[in-house]
C-alpha cells in the first residue's frame, strides 16, 4: 500500500507536535509564602504615581513611575508591589530602577505569595 506524501507530512507533524514540550510558562514563585493576614509595613508613602500604557506596538507596554518617600525613622529595603490574582502570570518583565541614580543598576525584585486560606 502506498501512502501519499501529504499523509506522511501530516503524521510527521503530529508526531513532532505530540513529542514537543509545552510552551506554556508559569511565573517563578519564590519560596516565601506570606500568611493570609499579611499587611506590609506602612513605612512608605507614594508621593507621585504615573501610569502609562503604550499601544504603539503589537503588544501593550505598561509603565508605572512611582516616587516613594520613606516615612519611617530608619532606612528600608523592601517595597511591596501588589498584583491581583492571575495578573503576575501575564507580566513579561518587571524592572525596578532608581531614576536619580541611573548608573546604580536595577534593583533585585522577587516574587512573594501570600496564603489565601
Amino acid at each position: 500500500m502506498r501512502s501519499s506524501p501529504f499523509l506522511q507530512l501530516l503524521i510527521g507533524a503530529l508526531s513532532s507536535f505530540c513529542a514537543a514540550d509545552s510552551n506554556v510558562s508559569k511565573p517563578l514563585s519564590s519560596k516565601q509564602i506570606l500568611p493570609s493576614n499579611f499587611k506590609p509595613p506602612q513605612v512608605f508613602k507614594n508621593v507621585n504615581l504615573v501610569r502609562n500604557i503604550n499601544l504603539e506596538k503589537s503588544y501593550p507596554r505598561e509603565t508605572i513611575n512611582v516616587v516613594i518617600e520613606n516615612v519611617d525613622k530608619k532606612p528600608q529595603s523592601e517595597y511591596y508591589l501588589p498584583f491581583e490574582p492571575g495578573t503576575i502570570e501575564r507580566i513579561g518583565g518587571l524592572e525596578v530602577r532608581d531614576k536619580k541614580n541611573p548608573d546604580g543598576g536595577v534593583f533585585k525584585a522577587e516574587t512573594a505569595e501570600y496564603d489565601t486560606y
